[in-house]
C-alpha cells in the first residue's frame, strides 16, 4: 500500500513539474490585486547603446541558410513599428495614455521630431529665398561638397516615412514593482513600453515619442529575435528577454518622484532591493 502511494505521489509530482516547466515566462504575473503587499510605479530607462543592451536592437544579417525561426530579426524598435504599421495594435500619446494614435499620427510626429516635415507657410520658410543658393550651386558644379547636406543622414528609401535611428538609442518601461505577499518576492509587471526620440546631433533634449501597451505587443515580441552572437543555439525572443530581465536599466522615476542623477538612481534601486531582501523581518 505504501509503495502504491509512493508511485502515485511520484507520478503526480512529475505531471505537475512538467506542466509548470511548459509555462511561458510571465504567464503567472501580475498577482491579483488583493495579494499586493507593496507596489511602486517606476520608469526604467534602458540605454540601448550599452554593450549588454545592444542585442535588443541588433540587426540579423541573412545567414548562409537563412534559418532564423523569427519573423522579426532587425531589433525590437523596428519590430514594434512594423506591428503598428500592420494594424496589430495602436500607440498611445506619452502625455495622455487615454489618447490613441494611429500609424499615420505616429509618422507625422516622427517627421516633426526628425525635422523632415516641410514648412507650408512661405513667410516662415527660411529656405524660400536662399541667399547662398546660387553660390552653392556654382561650388557644387566645381566639385565641392555641400557642408550642410550629409547623404548618410538621408533615408529616402525608409519604408516608414521617417528615419528609425533616433528611436533606437533609448527604451523605457513603465512598470509596477509589486511585492507579492504569497511569495514574499518582487514581481516586475511591465505596463507600457515607451519609445524615446534622441537627437542624433546630441544637442537637443530627449523627447517622449509614443507608448505601447505591453499586453498588446506580446505576440510581436515573441516573434522578434534577440540575437546571441556567441551561440546560435541560445537566441531568444524579446518577451523572454524583457520578462527575465536580461538587460541593464536605471530608474528615472519612482512613484511620481523623479530621479535626477545616476547615483540617485542607484540609491533608489538599492532601496527596492533592500526592501525585498528584508521582507521576512517585517
Amino acid at each position: 500500500m505504501n509503495t502504491l502511494k509512493l508511485y502515485l505521489m511520484l507520478a503526480l509530482s512529475l505531471l505537475l513539474g512538467g506542466s509548470a516547466g511548459a509555462q511561458i515566462p510571465g504567464t503567472n504575473i501580475p498577482p491579483r490585486e488583493d495579494d499586493h503587499f507593496q507596489r511602486w510605479l517606476v520608469v526604467n530607462r534602458i540605454d540601448l547603446d550599452e554593450k549588454i543592451n545592444q542585442p535588443i536592437v541588433a540587426t540579423q544579417e541573412p545567414g548562409l541558410y537563412e534559418s532564423s525561426k523569427y519573423g522579426e530579426t532587425n531589433g525590437v524598435v523596428t519590430a514594434l513599428i512594423n506591428g503598428l504599421k500592420s494594424g496589430k495594435y495602436l500607440a498611445y500619446d506619452p502625455d495622455s495614455l487615454n489618447k490613441t494614435l494611429t500609424y499615420e499620427d505616429v509618422v507625422a510626429m516622427a517627421q516633426r521630431m526628425n525635422g523632415s516635415e516641410e514648412i507650408e507657410d512661405p513667410e516662415t520658410d527660411l529656405w524660400t529665398e536662399d541667399p547662398w543658393g546660387e553660390e552653392m550651386e556654382e561650388e557644387n558644379e566645381s566639385g565641392l561638397v555641400d557642408p550642410f547636406f550629409n547623404e548618410e543622414d538621408s533615408d529616402p528609401e525608409s519604408p516608414y516615412g521617417f528615419e528609425v535611428a533616433p528611436f533606437e538609442s533609448v527604451l523605457e518601461f513603465i512598470e509596477n514593482r509589486i511585492v507579492d505577499k504569497n511569495r514574499s518576492s518582487v514581481v516586475n509587471d511591465i505596463k507600457y513600453i515607451r519609445l524615446v526620440w534622441v537627437d542624433p546631433g546630441e544637442t537637443l533634449p530627449d523627447k517622449n515619442f509614443i507608448c505601447l501597451k505591453f499586453a498588446d505587443v506580446l505576440e510581436t515580441l515573441e516573434d522578434t529575435q534577440w540575437k546571441n552572437k556567441y551561440n546560435d543555439a541560445e537566441c531568444r525572443n524579446m518577451r523572454e528577454v524583457f520578462e527575465l530581465r536580461m538587460f541593464h536599466g536605471f530608474l528615472t522615476n519612482v512613484s511620481g518622484r523623479g530621479v535626477r542623477t545616476l547615483p540617485e538612481s542607484d540609491f533608489r534601486q538599492n532601496q527596492l532591493l533592500a526592501f525585498e531582501h528584508h521582507l521576512w523581518s517585517f
